[in-house]
């Protein structure tokens, strides 16, 4: 199947690590050109060699995405470098260990809050306005099946509720300019050693051993979990021309773990 990305330009926020590098290079792969979003710039930077030693194409940007001004600056540089923006990934998020809700403090919360929230908002503010200008575009938002309800992710799974929410809204208002938005929720992604950098948060918040992994896997009606390049590919093709009367829907990667209505 064509997926038509040949020559896209496309953003993927921390497409540097786990799930963001899977996405960076299967992009790459379609043909795009990735502009890679990350505080990781050691990680960034080999994430996009790779992706060239490979045939493709990507340009590693050093971006804080909790800060507006950092990534409007960085949204108009690819525009500037790159050609206008086709397709926006909001894949950056955090969950650190899990904890029941009166556990929580408040300064958890708000870090929840910032990582999750403000990166995707600051990204699709970035990008939107020159996208309903050309009215054309897909923005792929990574949500998680934490943001159904989850035990012991009160906090987690509420950002990712709204995240969910807030692309179905961009969904229902700019849908009348071409703007195409929807939502991936993968499963539990363990990252392969090598694919993640020294400042990713798996190196220090999550924390898995082999009986954890098991149990998962076994409440999994496929008795599975996803890997990185699973979610990679439901990512590609939401944001690709046969993808074009998808918008507002939210689609759980995870082995049907979740089965979302």
């Amino acid at each position: 199947m064509d997926l038509e990305l040949q020559g896209a330009v496309v953003i993927v926020t921390g497409g540097a690590s786990n799930i963001g590098r899977a996405i960076s290079q299967r992009f790459a792969a379609e043909g795009a050109v990735v502009a890679i979003f990350d505080r990781d710039d050691a990680m960034a930077k080999r994430t996009a060699a790779e992706i060239e030693d490979a045939g493709g194409r990507a340009v590693p940007y050093s971006v804080d995405l909790t800060d507006v001004d950092a990534t409007a600056a960085a949204g108009k540089a690819v525009e500037t470098d790159l050609g206008p923006v086709a397709a926006l990934v909001n894949n950056v998020g955090w969950n650190g260990t899990a904890e029941f809700f009166l556990d929580l403090t408040p300064d958890r919360w708000d870090q929840a809050y910032r990582l999750n929230m403000y990166p995707t908002f600051n990204a699709t503010r970035a990008v939107l306005p020159a996208m309903v200008e050309r009215r054309t575009g897909s923005i792929v938002s990574i949500s998680s099946d934490a943001g159904f309800g989850e035990f012991r992710m009160a906090d987690y799974g509420a950002m990712k509720a709204g995240v969910m929410s807030f692309t179905r809204t961009i969904a229902k208002e700019y849908g009348r300019y071409g703007i195409r938005a929807n939502s991936v929720c993968p499963g539990l992604v363990i990252p392969e050693p090598d694919a993640i950098g020294e400042r990713s948060l798996w190196q220090a918040d999550i924390k898995m051993g082999p009986a954890q992994i098991a149990n998962i896997e076994s409440t999994s009606p496929l008795r599975t979990r996803p890997e990185a390049k699973d979610i990679a590919a439901a990512v590609v093709f939401f944001a690709s021309a046969p993808a074009r009367m998808l918008t507002g829907q939210v689609l759980s990667v995870s082995g049907g773990f979740q089965m979302p209505r």
